[in-house]
């Protein structure tokens, strides 16, 4: 295997996606990121990733405001995470939260490098009107090249919206990174069936690789799972108990999946329309 601080233009990439329960306990989701990430990089992993808000909580969720919020333990977790990163070699795609210097805190992921450094930051776009009163929305996409593979992070709710996926897929990503929190203290049918639907459809529609982390807590709609570009499922996790999935995205299955959309994707993500601009 290519030494994970290396750059090789494999186009596969061992991944490993980790869900857990995330709680308000800041301490104890950190304990859970660092001994998921230690299985992750036994079982061979170069890149391992993470729930939304799988160091910090989640507001509305887990508590109720961001008053009297303790960020400086958030800091000392955050040190250690990327300390760990460093020490394993490892890629991390890290669910947390960003303080600005003005406004509302932003729900990001960091993917930090096998050198501990945070090397991007995407902030969830697409904010439910609940998380309106604890976040600023984003305003950027984020994209990296590991292996030859380009890949895109998304947050929960952002799977609603085929826009923002187009916009990736105008981008030449290949990997859709989708970190969720998508759970409730009660059962919810419809969304247990709407949630896993949306992302095949997601997938498929773009021909994208995707990689959807969901938590463990509470009564989660789905476990974490790997869809193919076909929008087939490549493996999944049981919903509801800590799990750490690994899979090697290898984009030379892509040829023998069953793929009728191809290239028109993109074609059509950048404007291209077979019908008539007025009706007839």
């Amino acid at each position: 295997m290519t030494r994970r601080t290396e750059i090789s233009n494999s186009r596969r990439l061992t991944i490993a996606t980790c869900q857990f329960p995330v709680s308000a306990d800041i301490r104890a989701n950190g304990a859970f990121v660092r001994r998921l990430m230690r299985e992750a990089a036994r079982r061979g992993a170069e890149l391992v990733h993470f729930s939304e808000a799988a160091l910090s909580g989640y507001a509305g969720s887990q508590f109720d405001s961001f008053r009297r919020y303790p960020w400086e333990v958030l800091d000392d977790e955050t040190r250690r995470v990327r300390d760990l990163a460093a020490e394993l070699r490892l890629w991390t795609i890290l669910g947390s939260t960003h303080r600005q210097r003005q406004g509302k805190p932003l729900n990001s992921l960091y993917l930090i490098a096998p050198t501990g450094r945070a090397v991007k930051r995407y902030d969830k776009c697409f904010l439910m009107p609940r998380d309106c009163r604890h976040y600023s929305p984003g305003r950027r996409l984020a994209t990296h090249t590991l292996n030859g593979i380009k890949f895109g992070l998304l947050i929960c709710f952002d799977f609603r919206f085929p826009e923002i996926w187009r916009e990736y897929l105008k981008r030449r990503c290949r990997l859709i990174f989708l970190s969720s929190y998508l759970a409730a203290p009660k059962p919810s049918p419809v969304m247990e069936s709407v949630a896993p639907a949306t992302m095949a459809t997601r997938a498929s529609e773009n021909v994208f690789w995707l990689v959807a982390n969901n938590t463990s807590g509470e009564r989660p709609w789905c476990g974490s799972r790997v869809l193919r570009p076909d929008g087939s499922v490549a493996c999944q996790a049981p919903a509801g108990r800590p799990a750490v999935l690994v899979h090697t995205i290898d984009l030379a299955e892509d040829a023998k999946l069953y793929n009728p959309i191809g290239r028109l994707a993109l074609r059509v993500a950048r404007g291209e329309r077979p019908w008539a601009e007025q009706d007839t």
